[in-house]
């Protein structure tokens, strides 16, 4: 009998012990995608800028979807592309933009910022300065680096004109 409540006893404290064992937790890796993110979005600004749309490509998922502020989604990396490339004239409009947010989860991260597009000295006076926000889910590609899966912009009303 006291063997049996010995070997009892012992059998509990060791489901006890294997119990309060923290279990190995995964590194944290948020700083480095957020890094990466954040640089991700600075190359899609020099290739805009650039008008090298076609060094964009990498960056954007095969079924990227873009929701623009007007108009039906666009879906997949060379419709968004020819997009990109009919709507902008980098010898009118440069683009700066700004990351404020970055949630990293897994092989998905969110981010969002704000976005403006500034008229260049060979812009006529009629080119106006544009800005908005900009919004964007990205998943983990298959060589380790972050895709624009999913794209959505929208830009802020024109300041009211001042009358005289």
């Amino acid at each position: 009998m006291k063997l049996h409540a010995l070997l009892l006893g012992l059998g509990s404290a060791l489901v006890l012990a294997a119990c309060a064992q923290k279990p190995v937790e995964a590194p944290d890796t948020s700083e480095a995608d957020t890094t990466a993110i954040h640089a991700s979005v600075d190359q899609f600004l020099t290739n805009w800028n650039a008008g090298d749309f076609a060094s964009m490509g990498p960056t954007l998922a095969e079924d990227i979807i873009l929701m623009q502020p007007v108009g039906q989604a666009i879906s997949g990396r060379d419709a968004v592309l020819e997009t990109i490339a009919q709507g902008h004239d980098v010898k009118m409009l440069q683009q700066t933009a700004t990351v404020d947010e970055v949630i990293v989860n897994g092989d998905h991260a969110y981010a969002r910022g704000t976005w403006q597009l500034n008229p260049t000295a060979a812009a006529s006076a009629d080119v106006q300065a544009r800005n908005g926000k900009w919004s964007v889910l990205y998943k983990r590609g298959a060589d380790g680096g972050w895709q624009n899966s999913r794209w959505m912009w929208n830009q802020d009303a024109a300041a009211p004109a001042t009358g005289s």
